[in-house]
């Protein structure tokens, strides 16, 4: 059976099912979404509009309510003309479907549905099953989005962290601050790569997500178990807002959202009372739009060369006894950490914006170094969550040359650990930065068929049988009309590091143009 991402245990039994229009649907009252979802499929499928009954000895398909199963698990028992699905939870009911979904192959246009007898018992390995997707070096709205969670709910990944702001653009509205969109969200030109050179263009780019927008995507993703986690970058990666509200650097003197990549040594003033108060107005609006359990602060990538040459950074440091300027970060993250806690909000941070003093219920999304696990070892020690991100196996920004599928899909998450540092892994999240990605073509590029090898990952047990099932999952891409890369199940020998030099040096469509 090609189903992805691979179930726990499946056994083929002998006989097969058939679903015709006299096919009678039961579902315990808990997962009426899930049931008519199903039904939806299959007429969508073949036409057929199936009928509902209260009657569970009337059913050719039942979703009944098992409260012994995990909480995002299943079971599936297809046999003697009855496929019934046993869930404790309308998140396991839904990921029951999605499996039926494969196994009847309702993406697919047919008279006639059926599928070999079968058992099923399904779990997953993490419970942060994640992508991450960078709409501010290059902005994509809420249809892309709601395209980006259907697919993922398709493969039962269920977090999708949006990483909201950075030194390019500012894309959520912010009531309190409204030149956060009038300025912040609009770049004057961008630095690309084309031609064999490196350059920035003359092009306006902007845009930004509105709070009804907003809203919206929730509750869809929401409708697919998929968690929208926000991020607002601090203290680095913030020149898009500074630009806007200057006076929360040090030099006051920040002028422009950036157009170059890389990062900025401006940040945020870490000894002006003011700039707290400016980024705790800016996290009261996020969380009153998220639900989510966590708000990620980033943290990375902060140089501390304006801090060493601000008078209120100074005298901030030796106002709190700091011995250093990374601990005068980790003080501006746990006031910030404080703060989202009255709201019932927990923090994720980058790893390079975490100190070893910093506190132990700030979740580490670990993204370095190259020898990840031992970084996550130290971690885990500590007692600390962890997200597993690590850039050389998960980066989907990367070109397929250096970054190939098989890569990904080798990925083993919790190889040397012990089982108790296994035990603060909350799971993994893929990365998709966007600084060479200008179209929704590029990041579908990027992304497909990379997600379904991230589902591998997260829930998948076996790599048993991957290139089949991921081929099924690329004909619906094509019918979707997405673009997607229909070379990377092949693996090249040659030409890999030309392909990656010319990437970063000359064309960094250079792999996208090659797949038209």
């Amino acid at each position: 059976m090609q189903i992805l991402p691979n179930p726990y245990k499946v056994e083929k039994l002998s006989g097969t099912f058939s679903l015709t229009k006299d096919s009678v649907i039961y579902y315990n009252s808990d997962f009426s979404a899930q049931a008519k979802l199903f039904a939806r499929l299959v007429e969508q499928s073949c036409g057929d509009c199936l009928s509902f009954t209260d009657e569970i000895e009337q059913a050719q398909i039942i979703f009944a309510k098992n409260d012994n199963t995990h909480s995002e698990g299943y079971t599936l028992m297809i046999s003697q003309g009855v496929a019934t699905v046993n869930a404790g939870t309308p998140q396991g009911c839904f990921y029951a479907v999605n499996t039926l979904r494969q196994v009847f192959n309702l993406d697919s246009k047919q008279e006639v549905i059926t599928c070999a007898n079968c058992y099923i018992e399904d779990k997953p390995k993490f419970a942060h099953r994640g992508l991450m997707v960078d709409i501010a070096r290059h902005f994509y709205g809420v249809d892309t989005l709601k395209q980006i969670v259907e697919l993922m709910s398709q493969v039962k990944l269920n977090r999708l962290h949006l990483h909201l702001t950075d030194d390019q653009g500012f894309r959520i509205q912010i009531d309190k601050y409204p030149r956060l969109t009038e300025v912040s969200s609009v770049r004057q030109g961008t630095e690309v790569v084309k031609g064999g050179k490196r350059y920035v263009d003359d092009q306006i780019h902007g845009g930004y997500l509105t709070k009804d927008e907003i809203r919206q995507l929730i509750d869809y993703a929401a409708e697919r178990n998929v968690e929208i986690i926000p991020e607002l970058d601090v203290p680095g990666h913030l020149v898009a807002a500074l630009a806007a509200y200057p006076e929360y650097s040090c030099t006051h003197q920040v002028s422009e959202v950036r157009k170059l990549w890389g990062i900025s040594k401006d940040i945020l003033c870490a000894g002006n009372d003011s700039s707290y108060v400016f980024i705790q107005d800016i996290l009261d609006e996020i969380v009153e739009l998220f639900p989510c359990e966590y708000v990620h602060l980033g943290g990375d990538e902060a140089p501390k060369d304006r801090w060493c040459n601000c008078k209120l950074c100074r005298e901030r440091m030796a106002e709190l006894k700091l011995d250093d300027y990374d601990e005068l970060q980790t003080h501006m993250l746990e006031v910030f950490r404080a703060h989202l806690e009255t709201k019932g909000k927990k923090v994720i941070c980058w790893n390079d914006g975490i100190t070893s003093s910093a506190h132990t219920d700030i979740v580490s999304q670990l993204w370095k170094p190259l020898n990840y696990k031992k970084a996550a070892k130290s971690a885990t020690k500590q007692g600390r969550k962890v997200i597993l991100s690590p850039h050389f196996h998960l980066y989907f920004d990367y070109p397929y040359a250096l970054t190939p599928l098989h890569k990904t899909l080798n990925f083993n998450p919790c190889n040397g650990l012990s089982s108790a540092q296994r035990d603060n892994i909350l799971g993994v999240e893929a990365p998709l930065w966007t600084e060479y990605v200008t179209s929704s073509d590029k990041l579908y590029f990027q992304l497909l068929p990379r997600l379904d090898a991230l589902a591998e990952v997260c829930w998948g047990w076996s790599k048993h049988g991957y290139v089949k099932r991921v081929a099924r999952r690329m004909e619906l891409y094509e019918n979707l009309g997405l673009c997607y890369n229909k070379q990377a199940l092949k693996r090249a020998l040659v030409g890999r590091a030309t392909t990656v030099r010319k990437f970063f040096r000359k064309d960094s469509d250079v792999e996208f143009s090659q797949n038209q």
